[in-house]
């Protein structure tokens, strides 16, 4: 290698390559010479078309473009391509290992070759072996002869095979079954430990409110919020027979959901509130309170529950957006009527504790339950954090029916009644006792005392005393009758069959309440009909399939049964809307009828009428006669008439008298017998 000087100018790559130097290496300031016949030195014979790209693995390779050379060439030697190699896109040198004029390969396919020409040759010398010893080939299999394989057969069944892999395949099915087992325990636990943590919550959160308003926080105005609904409840209510409603407890768990300060943005939800509630499975309590709220005016309804699309569904994970409601302010209310409720608040509040407490209770043995399936335990810091909180909650829940006693009004009664009890709490002397405020201007009848007379004249309060504040019942009176027993429907005792085997057949009718869908088909139908019955009668007599999602399930049933027992043929059962339908189009028939017979007497009385009968005038001659009384005097009529009758006579009109019978004519023809 000789190193050329330095040069002002750099000669261009063709003329350095005609010189015989490498031009690649004169690029970096080196002089190098090459082989004559080649353009480049032994460090640069690669192809320089040959670049890096990296492939999807993240690997980096050498792209070749296509027809270039991977390996470098030599200027002595045999530059014969391998025949097999190029067909199949490989750069590999080979030789003509047959001699000149065969195919150049290169030494792997030139054995390949070789090893597939002898076996062919050895399979050639069998045969003709076996030709020339008149030997003959056994069909079947060796170990039992059978032509086709046996599964039992070691040999061409292959047995232990097919066992291995039987067995492979029951052990792959037992692990999936367990892994699967696995997951739905897995996801069953993580359902129970969410519940457990929404009642925890739901506990700490009752708590809190207690305990704010016992200390005078703002937090505690759920409180005086339930109380304003007690308060609202208790003004509109005309009678106070019946059950004790659920508005109290649905009211107080909205009251306890919503903002602590503000009131708003209160969506318990209809389901959560009904087990909050206590209400069991049934939400019927719950929208009948939230009605009867909402027309107290105690809370509004801001938006409306509905069912989530299916984007919202993969966002919120919900299917159902829940309602939302914005309760009164505080200030709203009557504050009087509100502090005499408050007891009755603070006794519902320590209800609804006591039975969050028990569903915690079931929620968390629920847990267990699982833990223990899966082969866990429950830790002792857990037991400990369980102890003490059922222990803040009992605190908690005894506070508030302390403080719902202490907020009541003692009850007082005279000196003379109140003897005994004083000398129970060790008291010679009763304190004495402010009497009771006089109604109105009317004066009391004592003058050192109220009187236990009624202050109202005429007032019959019966035998009843005033009841605590918690379940308040009316004044019992001697001529009040019972309420009337409602009786149960005749369809009640097999309705409710039908309905649940329709919504089972019927996938449309599923959300639909079952009550109201035994309502329907009990009104409709008869207790005859089956699930099978009357979906094949449907199908035959509508022309029109069934919807798969209608909007209203109940409405939509009442109009199929009503389009399909309406028809003019009859259902294979006895059915009350197919009775009425019958009765309904006899009715008009007979209407019909009967219009069409008062027509025809009509039309028959006026023909009479008009018909001119012997010695008797024409309805034309009698208003005649009508008219002329009416605008003329009565000496002036008569005569009137003589003319109107003379003219009648002479003209051969319809007042015309009959034939005089002549002697020996006979009896007149209107008297002859047949």
């Amino acid at each position: 290698m000789i190193t050329a000087p330095q040069a002002t100018t750099m000669l261009p790559a063709d003329r350095v390559a005609a010189l015989g130097y490498c031009p690649d290496c004169y690029a970096t300031g080196a002089v190098t010479l090459v082989v004559p016949g080649s353009r480049r030195c032994q460090a640069h014979l690669v192809d320089q078309q040959l670049l890096v790209e990296t492939t999807h693995g993240g690997q980096a390779r050498l792209a070749v473009p296509v027809g270039a050379r991977r390996r470098p060439t030599y200027p002595t030697g045999l530059q014969t391509p391998c025949v097999a190699c190029a067909a199949a896109g490989v750069d590999r040198q080979g030789l003509p290992r047959d001699g000149e004029g065969s195919d150049p390969l290169c030494i792997p396919c030139w054995r390949g070759r070789a090893d597939r020409q002898g076996a062919a040759d050895r399979h050639r010398l069998v045969a003709e072996l076996r030709e020339r010893l008149d030997v003959a080939e056994p069909a079947g299999c060796a170990a039992c002869g059978s032509l086709a394989p046996v599964p039992n057969c070691w040999l061409c069944g292959y047995s232990w095979l097919a066992q291995a892999r039987a067995d492979h395949e029951h052990a792959q099915a037992l692990e999936a079954a367990a892994v699967a087992t696995r997951f739905a325990l897995l996801a069953e636990t993580t359902e129970a430990q969410q519940r457990v943590v929404a009642l925890t919550a739901w506990i700490e959160r009752i708590t809190e409110t207690l305990a704010a308003f016992h200390a005078g926080d703002s937090w505690g105005r759920p409180v005086w919020l339930l109380a304003d609904l007690l308060a609202r409840d208790a003004a509109a209510r005309t009678s106070r027979r019946g059950r004790p409603s659920a508005l109290g407890r649905v009211g107080a768990v909205m009251a306890v959901n919503a903002d602590r300060r503000s009131g708003r943005r209160a969506m318990p939800g209809r389901a959560a509130t009904a087990e909050l509630a206590g209400c069991g499975d049934s939400t019927r309590p719950v929208t009948d309170a939230w009605r009867r709220a909402e027309a107290l005016g105690w809370c509004v309804r801001v938006e409306q529950g509905r069912r989530l699309s299916y984007a919202e569904r993969c966002a919120t994970g919900r299917s159902q957006a829940r309602t939302v409601f914005d309760i009164a302010p505080v200030h709203r209310g009557d504050s009087a009527a509100q502090a005499a409720y408050i007891p009755a608040a603070l006794d519902v509040l320590a209800e609804l504790l006591e039975h969050a407490r028990t569903l915690l209770a079931d929620a968390q043995a629920h847990v267990d339950a699982l833990a223990a399936r899966a082969g866990g335990w429950v830790d002792y810091r857990e037991r400990i954090r369980r102890q003490q909180m059922r222990q803040a909650v009992t605190a908690a829940r005894d506070h508030a029916r302390d403080l719902a006693i202490n907020f009541r009004t003692p009850h007082t009664v005279s000196q003379a009644m109140s003897v005994y009890s004083s000398l129970s709490r060790g008291l010679l002397i009763s304190p004495p006792i402010a009497p009771a405020p006089s109604v109105g201007n009317r004066r009391s009848r004592r003058k050192n005392g109220a009187s236990r007379s009624s202050t109202k004249a005429g007032a019959d309060r019966g035998c009843a005393r005033p009841s605590p504040v918690q379940r308040p019942r009316p004044a019992q009176r001697h001529g009040a009758a019972p309420p009337p027993h409602r009786t149960r429907p005749e369809w009640s005792a097999w309705a409710y069959g039908l309905a649940r085997a329709m919504q089972g057949r019927w996938t449309w009718l599923r959300p639909a309440p079952l009550p109201r869908v035994a309502a329907t088909l009990g009104a409709a139908l008869g207790r005859d009909w089956t699930a099978e019955a009357l979906d094949a009668w449907v199908r035959r007599a509508r022309t029109r399939p069934l919807l798969v999602e209608p909007r209203d399930p109940v409405a939509y049933l009442r109009a199929v049964l009503e389009d399909a027992l309406t028809g003019p043929d009859a259902p294979p059962h006895p059915a009350a809307r197919h009775t009425r339908h019958q009765r309904v189009l006899a009715a008009m028939q007979a209407a019909v009828q009967r219009e069409r017979r008062d027509q025809a007497r009509a039309a028959e009385v006026q023909r009479d009428q008009a018909a001119a009968r012997p010695g008797r005038r024409s309805p034309a001659a009698e208003a005649a006669l009508a008219a002329i009384r009416a605008r003329t005097p009565g000496h002036l009529r008569r005569a009137d008439r003589a003319t109107l009758l003379d003219a009648s006579s002479a003209g051969g009109g319809e007042c015309a008298w009959p034939d005089v019978a002549q002697p020996g004519g006979g009896l007149p023809a209107a008297t002859r017998r047949p």
